[in-house]
C-alpha cells in the first residue's frame, strides 16, 4: 500500500494542496489548512480509495478465491467420470503341487473396466457446478457492495471531522483578531475541542487504512466538502429500480437456481450406473500327467450395475426440494424487505433534507456576524458546526437510499 500512496501522492499531490488552502468555497470562505505534526497523512479522493479497497480488502479477496474456485470446478464438471479400472491376475501359484504330476498352467489375465455414468448424471452435475459458480460470484458482488457502503460512511466521518478541525482553527485566528478578556477561555475551549477532532480523526482514518488490510504508516485523509444538493426522489420509482438492481436480489435468485440444480442432481443420482468390463485369459503351453497343451486364449466380457439404497431412501430428494421453497420464499422476504427498507429511508432523508434547509438558512443569517465581535463569531461558529453535521446526515442518509435502491455509483462529495 505504501508504493500506492506514495504513487497517489505524485497524482494527487495538487489536489491535497488546493483542497487544503481552498476547502469549503461553498461556505463562501476560505478554511484554515489541515495541519498535522505527528501524523503522517496522504489526501486521497473517495474513488481512488474506494479502487484501492476492492482490489486489496481481505474479505474480498476471499469471496474472489471462492468465485474463482467454483469457476475452475465449474469448468471439469462436465467430463465424464469414467473412472478406470485396469487389472492384471496371474495364475494359481500353490505351495506344493496338489498331486502327483500336477502342473501350474501359470495364466495370465488382463482387464479393464470404465464407468458409464446413468442418464442425465453428467448433465445434471455441470448444471450444479454452474450454478454454484454463479452464486459465488453473486455473494462476491454483494460483499464488495456492503464493504463499499461500510467505508463510504467510514470516509464521510473522517472527512466530518477534519472539517469540524478546520472550523475550529478559523475560529481560532479570528480569535486572535478580537481584543477581550474572555478569549483566552475561549481559545483554550476551542483548542481543548480541536484536540479532541484530530484524535477522532486518526480513529477513522486508521478505520479506512484497516478496511484496505495495509500495514503503512500513511494514513488516508479525505477530501472534499460533503455539499451534495438534496434531490427530490420518489418512492416509487426507487422501489422499481431497486426490483431490478439490488444485488441481494440478484443473490436470491441465483440460490434458487442453485437449489433447482441440486435438486435435478439428486434425482439424476437415483440412476443406475453401467460398468462394462471386458477380459482377455491367456495360458502357456504346458504339459501335465504326459499330455501336452497348446496355448490357452480367452476372451470375458461382463457388465455390473451397483444397486444402492437411493432408490429405496427419498430423503435426499425431500430435502433438496424444501430446499428450493426455502430459496423461493427468501426472495419473496428480501423483496418485501427492500420495500420497508426504502420507505424507512426516504423517511430518515426527508428529515435530513430539511435540516439541511434549516441549517443552511441560519448559516446564511449569522454569517455576516462572524467579524462583529466575540459573540457574533461563537453564533457563526455554532451555525457551521451544525451546518456541517447536517451535511454529513444528509449526505450519508442519501447515499444509503441510492444504494439501498441499486445506484452504486460513487458519490460526489464535491
Amino acid at each position: 500500500m505504501k508504493a500506492k500512496y506514495i504513487k497517489l501522492s505524485l497524482v494527487f499531490g495538487w489536489v491535497f494542496i488546493s483542497t487544503c488552502l481552498l476547502t469549503h468555497s461553498s461556505y463562501g470562505q476560505t478554511l484554515p489548512p489541515f495541519q498535522f505534526s505527528d501524523t503522517n497523512y496522504q489526501a486521497i479522493p473517495l474513488g481512488a480509495y474506494l479502487a484501492e479497497l476492492n482490489e486489496k480488502n481481505h474479505s474480498l479477496k476471499v469471496k474472489k478465491l471462492n468465485s474463482d474456485s467454483a469457476i475452475s470446478i465449474a469448468k471439469q464438471a462436465g467430463m465424464p467420470n469414467l473412472n478406470p479400472i485396469l487389472t492384471y491376475a496371474r495364475g494359481s501359484i500353490y505351495t506344493q503341487a496338489p498331486y502327483a504330476g500336477y502342473t501350474n498352467p501359470s495364466s495370465n489375465t488382463l482387464g479393464a473396466t470404465v464407468t458409464i455414468e446413468g442418464w442425465g448424471k453428467r448433465s445434471a452435475r455441470e448444471a450444479y457446478a454452474q450454478a454454484e459458480a454463479n452464486r459465488q460470484l453473486s455473494e462476491m458482488v454483494v460483499e464488495a457492495r456492503s464493504v463499499e457502503t461500510q467505508a463510504i460512511f467510514n470516509y464521510i466521518d473522517a472527512l466530518r471531522t477534519k472539517l469540524l478541525w478546520q472550523s475550529y482553527q478559523l475560529a481560532l485566528d479570528k480569535l486572535n483578531t478580537i481584543k477581550s478578556a474572555s478569549v483566552i477561555a475561549q481559545k483554550a475551549e476551542f483548542q481543548a475541542a480541536q484536540k479532541v477532532l484530530a484524535n477522532d480523526l486518526k480513529y477513522y482514518s486508521y478505520g479506512l487504512l484497516g478496511l484496505i488490510g495495509a500495514q503503512d504508516h500513511q494514513l488516508p485523509l479525505p477530501m472534499g466538502t460533503l455539499k451534495i444538493e438534496p434531490q427530490k426522489l420518489k418512492v416509487e420509482e426507487l422501489v422499481d429500480q431497486a426490483q431490478n438492481n439490488r444485488v441481494e436480489l440478484v443473490t436470491n435468485k441465483a440460490f434458487i437456481e442453485s437449489a433447482n440444480a441440486n435438486l435435478e442432481l439428486v434425482k439424476a443420482g437415483k440412476n443406475p450406473d453401467f460398468l462394462p468390463g471386458i477380459y482377455y485369459n491367456e495360458t502357456p503351453p504346458y504339459t501335465s500327467s504326459g499330455v501336452g497343451y497348446g496355448t490357452q486364449k480367452s476372451f470375458s466380457f461382463l457388465v455390473s450395475i451397483p444397486l444402492g439404497n437411493g432408490m429405496l431412501n427419498n430423503s435426499d430428494l425431500i430435502a433438496a426440494s424444501n430446499s428450493v421453497t426455502e430459496q423461493e420464499v427468501n426472495l419473496i422476504a428480501a423483496k418485501s424487505k427492500i420495500i420497508t427498507e426504502i420507505n424507512q429511508t426516504y423517511l430518515q432523508y426527508q428529515s435530513a433534507r430539511d435540516r439541511l434547509e434549516t441549517s443552511t438558512n441560519a448559516y446564511n443569517q449569522v454569517k455576516s456576524s462572524q467579524n462583529s465581535g466575540l459573540q457574533g463569531l461563537l453564533r457563526f461558529r455554532d451555525a457551521e458546526y451544525e451546518l456541517i453535521d447536517a451535511r454529513t446526515v444528509h449526505a450519508k442518509t442519501l447515499i444509503l437510499l441510492q444504494r439501498l435502491s441499486g445506484n452504486f455509483e460513487v458519490p460526489n462529495l464535491n
